[in-house]
């Protein structure tokens, strides 16, 4: 499972504004541009691969790798809080 840092409201808002998002959801969004193309765990297909970004509560997250929209989409709110970086 992909781990999540803790980013501050900041960054969050710097990188959703930064382009349109690829994908906006209730968890958060994918940053607009990919970073590259990979076998996405879901489609097992070739897919953009995107930069997430999560909002829980009064709290902003960032993935530690890039997922693609099948991934992202996956994700739950549960999931991030059980993947937090301590050390970040």
């Amino acid at each position: 499972m992909t781990k999540w840092i803790e980013v501050s409201e900041e960054r969050f808002d710097e990188m959703l504004g930064v382009l349109p998002p690829e994908i906006y959801t209730g968890l958060g969004f994918l940053v607009g541009e990919p970073s590259d193309h990979v076998v996405c765990s879901v489609t097992k297909r070739i897919a953009p691969n995107f930069q997430p970004f999560a909002h829980i509560s009064d709290k902003f997250y960032e993935a530690v790798n890039c997922m693609t929209i099948a991934e992202f989409k996956k994700v739950t709110p549960a999931d991030v809080l059980a993947n937090v970086k301590e050390d970040a």
